[in-house]
């Protein structure tokens, strides 16, 4: 959330309204204090297990979301009205609350302390590759917002992803041209960056130009990847061609011309060596075999001419077969991976100057510095051999603090 911009917003809402007389530090604390009032109606007759699953009902949610949303608001007039920076407020806050409240048990993890809304925002290069809604979750299963960037000729871009609703965005470029594209998608991506810090950024292309960009968006901290998308062959199409039965050949080819009719007289008699065929043979008479004679004694074969003739044979026994191919090369231990990424990632929080102030951002930005070849377990070395160098701390209420 971009607390400066959401406090312009304020200002010109109650200026449209002419309010500004009535919004003075003294009026806005009253109206927040009433606005506090109107959440806690909402549970004064709960139980403490009955408000904890309160939630569940989706009226009550949208009730508290409305309440909380006004405390919120008038809140965030107070700090512009008062010359607040709550940026610097809260973190100094924190800091003094550790002081004062120093941990029981450091260390400990922080549970989750409700569900994960960070946004994913998925920007698709149109005139690049074009996957439908399927596609696309079955490539970002976290996807909660698509942003279609096509060309003018490019018609029905948002129809193939109606299950996302008003979460799909078709983006039509200016004009044409080249990179013309690239260059909407890259600006669209920083002006949503700029008003949600803390969404992931993922964008789809067989384009490897949108890379650098990427490269320096993690390098400032944000969560962003590239993904390449490889339409599946159409094997249903092909399967059903070859097993599709053959038409008869007799229906495709021409029919044959009937022969014409010849008068009886005219026509030639049939040849006399198919009716003997017809015919039986005759046995043949049956004749005393003769006495066998002495059997010849065998001449030795010429060694030259069966020496030629296997020469042949063996030119083919004799053919060389391709040498082995080499075995690749042992992975790397994992100790080494380990230290190679941790030099990685402590450069690359180095030179960002927005880094992560929340755990929860640190871990998605050491998971996007590492980037996607790597498990969870890999993931987990790094972050611990991270804090473990002292130079990365993360206090009891999830803030990190940093020692460069």
């Amino acid at each position: 959330m971009d607390i400066t911009a959401l406090q312009a917003t304020l200002r010109q809402f109650a200026a449209e309204r002419e309010w500004q007389p009535f919004h003075t530090p003294k009026n806005l604390a009253t109206a927040l204090m009433v606005e506090a009032a109107e959440l806690a109606e909402i549970f004064q007759w709960m139980t403490p297990e009955q408000s904890q699953s309160a939630c569940g009902d989706l009226v009550t949610q949208e009730r508290v979301a409305d309440e909380v949303a006004d405390v919120l608001l008038y809140l965030v007039q107070i700090a512009d009205h008062t010359g607040v920076d709550l940026k610097r407020a809260v973190g100094r806050k924190l800091v003094k609350n550790s002081k004062k409240y120093p941990p029981l048990r450091p260390g400990l993890p922080a549970g989750a302390s409700g569900p994960e809304t960070v946004e994913t925002h998925v920007l698709v290069d149109w005139e690049n590759v074009q996957p439908g809604e399927a596609d696309l979750r079955a490539l970002v299963p976290e996807v909660t917002d698509v942003w279609l960037f096509h060309g003018p000729g490019q018609k029905d871009v948002g129809a193939r992803h109606a299950s996302f609703g008003d979460r799909a965005t078709p983006v039509k470029i200016a004009r044409t041209g080249k990179n013309a594209l690239d260059f909407h998608l890259s600006f669209y991506m920083g002006y949503i960056a700029a008003r949600h810090p803390d969404a992931r950024f993922v964008v789809i292309s067989n384009d490897k130009g949108y890379r650098p960009m990427l490269e320096h968006a993690v390098e400032l901290g944000f969560a962003a990847r590239h993904l390449e998308f490889k339409p599946a062959p159409p094997a249903r199409r092909a399967a059903a061609k070859k097993t599709s039965p053959k038409k008869p050949a007799a229906k495709n080819a021409p029919a044959k011309k009937a022969a014409p009719a010849t008068d009886k007289k005219t026509a030639p008699p049939a040849p006399a060596r198919k009716v003997a065929k017809a015919q039986p043979k005759p046995a043949p008479a049956r004749v005393p075999a003769p006495a066998p004679a002495p059997a010849p004694t065998p001449a030795p074969a010429p060694a030259p001419a069966s020496a030629s003739k296997k020469a042949p044979a063996a030119k083919k026994a004799a053919k060389p077969q391709p040498a082995p191919r080499p075995a690749p090369p042992p992975p790397p231990a994992a100790s080494t991976t380990v230290s190679k990424l941790l030099d990685h990632v402590l450069a690359s929080l180095k030179k960002t100057k927005n880094r992560p102030a929340r755990q929860s951002r640190l871990v998605a930005s050491v998971k996007s510095l590492i980037g996607p070849g790597h498990d969870a377990q890999v993931v987990e070395a790094v972050l611990a051999e991270l804090l473990g160098t002292g130079k990365v701390q993360v206090t009891a209420s999830g803030a990190v603090e940093y020692a460069f």
